[in-house]
């Protein structure tokens, strides 16, 4: 039996104290009394869609926000980590600072340049080492003491992405008995990927230690049953619950979506009024919007390479388009962000050199962050929306991008068939973010889309966006994981669903 698979198998006892350098810290909170949700992610001052999304959910939900506080803090071995509450309007908030350590080893490392790369298929890229390891638990372990000291016996635990996979089995190890839930916002890994990560047996048992896995998409949600399967045997009972080893777990598809309230909050802004004015007086009719952090995900220079085979394809374009090129450097990734960053400089320069003029360049190649206002107004101004990363679980850029829109003269999104978002975006147009031919074809089918055209996608984007906007989300993943599973009789395995051989199970 490995790891926390005991905890599977046989009720947990309290040991009192979790493993590690983590010290029971005084009780911050006696109890938060706002409601049975605790939220749990790894940040909440960084100002982003999500985090966005989160505050909505929790202005209108009520409970506990529990996560990173963005500082790194020295704390001596021998001294309680220090846990800081704050009440909001309508929940309340528990942060804490990491240590040099966790930050740069735990965080920075193991999770920017271990995990994410093999999450987005890309484990050649991978650098794991013992002591990221190590402090990735730390991490872990500290989550998991606020979590013990602020739940009450019926909230709902719901832990937040791949920063956090270890957090159940340390909640599990305390004896908590709540009802645990975790989403995955990032792409899970096809075929045998997952095993190059080399804790991935913790990793797993950490996981079973969950009452619901979410998942962004169908092919995220089968890509884990059918590699689940052929590590262990599972009686599987309903299409989206197994038993193993007498406990039953659910999984499900929960895509996320956006908050249309803090959209109307952008849209209104100063900011985004005066971002959107000086767009459209100083670029052209035809901005293409290109945005992503400076990753190994984004698929940045392959953009650069459709702007190029556009501009051969098309004289009409000359000195009359724009690639606003939007590249801030992402919270840690696989390689040096210098690195990526002069490879997409030469890229850039040489498409400016060959196609620019004195007063003219085609590409517009910006790598500071701008406030999620200004962003705002920036997508408001361009014709067309390029977004085309090599893999991503979501994507919130393509539904902002949408929902920033006037409906009476909107702008066409072009999508990644890789992005999370493509399985439920009807009319964005999809394209292969490989193929810089078949997304010029697109760019430029988009920038002579006539205007009844466009909106007609408009609108059908927005009902999507409505339908499945960040408070169906959450409602659908916290009324499963609120309702009592059902127990039916063993169903065989769905056709979607491929048995692999059973000469690889483990028990």
């Amino acid at each position: 039996m490995s790891g926390f698979l005991q905890f599977i198998i046989r009720p947990p006892t309290n040991s009192g104290s979790l493993p590690g350098n983590v010290v029971c810290p005084q009780r911050v909170l006696k109890e938060h009394t706002m409601s049975g949700l605790i939220l749990v992610s790894h940040n909440q001052c960084q100002r982003s869609t999500l985090t966005a999304v989160y505050e909505g959910i929790l202005s209108r939900q009520g409970g506990l926000w529990i996560s990173w506080d963005g500082e790194s803090k020295v704390i001596p071995h021998d001294a309680s980590r220090s846990y800081s509450a704050q009440q909001a309007d309508q929940y309340e908030t528990v942060t804490f600072s990491y240590t040099p350590g966790e930050l740069n080893e735990g965080y920075h490392n193991y999770i920017h340049k271990g995990l994410w790369p093999v999450f987005h298929q890309r484990p050649d890229m991978a650098r794991f080492s013992t002591s990221g390891y190590q402090e990735y638990k730390n991490i872990n372990k500290a989550y998991a003491r606020a979590i013990c000291e602020h739940a009450t016996p019926d909230d709902v635990i719901w832990i937040q992405d791949y920063h956090l996979l270890g957090c159940a089995a340390y909640i599990r190890e305390e004896g908590l008995t709540n009802s645990v839930g975790i989403f995955l916002h990032q792409p899970f890994p096809a075929g045998r990927m997952f095993e190059t990560i080399p804790e991935w047996r913790w990793f797993t048992d950490s996981l079973l230690c969950c009452d619901l896995i979410g998942f962004q998409t169908v092919q995220d949600m089968n890509n884990f049953l059918v590699w689940l399967e052929s590590e262990f045997r599972l009686e599987r009972l309903e299409a989206q619950s197994f038993r193993i080893h007498g406990r039953i777990i659910r999984v499900g598809v929960f895509p996320v979506g956006i908050d249309l309230d803090d959209v109307q909050c952008l849209r209104e802004s100063n900011s985004c009024a005066y971002m959107e004015m000086q767009c459209r007086e100083s670029l052209p009719e035809n901005t293409v919007l290109s945005g992503g952090h400076l990753d190994e995900s984004s698929g940045l220079p392959y953009r650069i390479s459709t702007l190029e085979v556009l501009l051969r394809r098309h004289d009409c374009y000359q000195k009359n388009i724009t690639l606003l090129q939007l590249a801030p450097p992402a919270a840690g990734h696989a390689h040096d962000a210098s690195e990526l960053g002069h490879a997409l400089e030469a890229l850039c320069g040489e498409l400016n050199g060959v196609h620019g003029t004195m007063n003219w360049y085609p590409v517009n190649y910006l790598t500071h962050a701008y406030s999620r206002e200004e962003q705002a107004g920036i997508y408001r101004a361009s014709r067309v929306a390029l977004v085309t990363p090599l893999m991503a679980g979501m994507s919130l850029m393509a539904k902002m991008y949408v929902a920033l829109q006037d409906p009476k003269n909107p702008g066409v999104l072009i999508l990644s068939q890789f992005a999370g978002a493509a399985e439920q975006m009807e009319g964005a147009i999809i394209v292969n973010p490989y193929d810089p031919d078949a997304m010029a074809s697109a760019v430029h089918r988009a920038l002579q889309m006539p205007l009844h055209e466009r909106r007609s996608l408009h609108a059908r984007l927005m009902k999507g966006l409505h339908m499945h906007n960040s408070h169906h989300w959450a409602g659908s993943f916290l009324r499963m994981i609120s309702a009592e599973p059902a127990v039916p009789e063993v169903l065989p395995p769905p056709a979607f669903y491929p048995r692999l051989s059973s000469s690889r199970a483990r028990y």
